[in-house]
């Protein structure tokens, strides 16, 4: 795929925050904690990981050059203090590699652009120190009136042929809350805790959650397509969002997503 686009991603900064403040509710670090952040984006979380461990350290990796360029930036604005125990590197977290080194695995709205979750999931226990923490969230909207849209659409003339095959990846990679639970069991985690929450965000109109899903779910979508044909398959999803959320003014955009927290044994 191209790029991605941190302007455009950031732009619903505040909506896509919410499931991170959400996992850092619930962290509670030790001062000296060890961190990785898979698929860590522009780097913000990353950052503020490191701050929450007086003494720690948090390492954020991306495939994407353009989020780590802004990633780097944001470092080099810190605090002296706070720099030195921030990193970032470009780097395929599906190829994330360690051996007993951290005491947290870190991963938000990354994941599902990956197909081997169990492989993805050994790699993050064998990382982790005895008693070290996975924490981990992905969408998983595939069945909310967007992605269902964009399903429909892409599955008829004239786009078929072009987009028929494709999926998003909450439909293509994410599993149920079961499914994960059973997998990080047999991995040899513990203290498995795998559940949906629903995040329910006001839009101005059906034209911005078009817009929310330009940044994620509709990239593989607009990458199979020539540039020239990006507006009018835009402007058919509109029509369509608008009709089947029955309005082209204010709504409320229900956003699935699916928490996974488990913990590597003490011994």
């Amino acid at each position: 795929m191209t790029d991605w686009d941190p302007e455009l991603y950031h732009r619903f900064r505040r909506y896509r925050g919410e499931p991170v403040a959400m996992m850092l509710a619930r962290l509670a670090l030790a001062s000296d904690a060890r961190i990785v952040d898979l698929g860590c984006g522009t780097g913000e979380h990353t950052v503020e990981l490191a701050r929450r461990s007086a003494g720690g350290s948090a390492l954020g990796l991306d495939s994407s050059a353009a989020m780590i360029d802004r990633a780097t930036a944001l470092r080099a604005g810190l605090p002296a203090d706070l720099q030195a125990r921030v990193a970032f590197t470009l780097a395929d977290f599906r190829d994330f590699a360690a051996n007993r080194e951290y005491d947290l695995c870190f991963s938000n709205a990354a994941f599902q652009w990956a197909r081997d979750h169990r492989d993805l999931f050994a790699r993050c226990f064998r990382a982790l120190r005895p008693g070290g923490r996975l924490a981990v969230q992905m969408p998983a909207n595939d069945r909310e009136t967007a992605q269902v849209t964009i399903h429909a659409l892409a599955a008829e003339a004239p786009w078929r042929a072009a987009l028929g095959s494709i999926r998003t990846p909450s439909d293509a990679t994410v599993r149920t809350p079961a499914e994960y639970g059973a997998t990080l069991a047999e991995i040899g985690f513990t203290d498995i805790d795998c559940h949906y929450h629903i995040f329910r965000h006001p839009m101005d109109s059906p034209a911005e959650v078009v817009e929310w899903s330009r940044a994620t779910a509709l990239r593989p979508y607009l990458d199979a397509l020539p540039a020239d044909r990006h507006d009018d398959f835009i402007a058919e999803l509109m029509r369509r969002l608008e009709h089947g959320y029955g309005t082209s003014g204010a709504v409320v955009f229900d956003f699935r997503r699916l928490f996974l927290w488990a913990r590597r044994a003490a011994n």
